[in-house]
């Protein structure tokens, strides 16, 4: 009985017999899903390789074309607009973006109108008085909401309005924020279903109700990443259960496994004798608590906001393990 295989080169629906195919596979001959997995470890960096590989022959940028942006990095407002340019203009099976880790500039310029024409702008249903990078994520993150898997966002000039993110993403697994978020009014967080890690950096105010909406948002979660000011010790050692409640309280879900506490720099500042005991005091109860649980693990915090390629670095780090 003949052996049928796919074959790009007479066209994307044919089969060809490869009974009498050369002992070696060549491109044409070899099974397409061999080429579908290769191409899929492959495409796990910023869009390079996926873009590179359209390029090669036909028959390449056929087999690659669904695997072209699953994983993607845009930085600034003028490639993020391009991205949703390009989203908007593609078929919906092949806007299967997996993994997407999304900056501001360098210089920090989330850009509310700028050097986006208005006729650009209204292209892509975009208001250019508002601001441009927070439309066009949020047109993405549409695009994109049944495929996507990791979300790395570095913005640390804007106040987003919610501690996470809200918006439907059922199958996100890893959530990595960088920036503040607004202190009052914030918007409940939507509940991500498949979410089991979130990392998030970049803020020095208390947050209200912070472990209520984390818990919500992540039911199922396994790690969390967060700096020290998220919460009290008390808050804490309740949502750990380490301590009973008075009343009510958050806690932290039995799926979790990981809690890393990123530790306020050490003060070297003489100013405040008294707001140095102080956070000595404080940094010395979260240590006791990673003593008392082995789900807690202190690290010290930086005294410096990580810069877009460090955030980048490691989430190539993150999505290629």
């Amino acid at each position: 009985m003949p052996k049928f295989i796919y074959n790009a080169t007479v066209g994307p629906d044919r089969l060809v017999d490869a009974t009498h195919s050369p002992s070696f596979p060549t491109m044409e001959t070899a099974p397409l899903e061999i080429w579908t997995e290769i191409f899929a470890f492959a495409c796990t960096d910023d869009g390079t390789t996926g873009r590179a590989l359209s390029a090669v022959s036909r028959t390449v940028h056929i087999i690659s074309m669904p695997l072209k942006y699953q994983s993607l990095c845009v930085v600034g407002p003028d490639r993020l607009l391009k991205l949703l340019a390009v989203l908007s203009a593609i078929p919906s099976e092949t806007r299967r973006v997996r993994h997407l880790f999304v900056a501001s500039s360098e210089k920090g310029a989330d850009v509310r109108g700028g050097d986006h024409s208005a006729e650009r702008c209204r292209q892509l249903h975009i208001d250019p008085e508002l601001d441009v990078t927070d439309q066009a994520l949020f047109r993405i993150l549409h695009f994109v909401s049944s495929s996507l898997e990791t979300l790395h966002i570095h913005r640390t000039e804007v106040h987003r309005p919610s501690i996470l993110i809200d918006m439907e993403l059922p199958r996100l697994s890893s959530l990595t924020l960088h920036g503040t978020f607004q202190s009052t009014n914030l918007r409940h967080p939507s509940t991500f279903p498949s979410l089991r890690r979130i990392c998030l950096h970049h803020f020095v105010h208390h947050p209200v109700k912070f472990l209520e909406q984390i818990v919500h948002a992540a039911p199922s979660m396994t790690h969390l990443h967060v700096p020290q000011c998220s919460f009290s010790t008390y808050e804490i050692q309740v949502a750990l259960g380490i301590l009973q409640p008075a009343g009510d309280a958050s806690r932290l879900p039995k799926s979790l496994r990981n809690l890393v506490i990123e530790l306020d720099p050490v003060p070297t500042s003489l100013d405040s004798w008294a707001g140095n005991i102080r956070g000595e005091q404080c940094r010395r109860k979260f240590l006791k608590i990673a003593q008392r649980d082995t789900r807690v693990r202190t690290v010290d915090g930086r005294n410096y906001w990580m810069s877009v390629a460090e955030a980048k670095e490691k989430w190539l780090e993150d999505i290629s393990c």
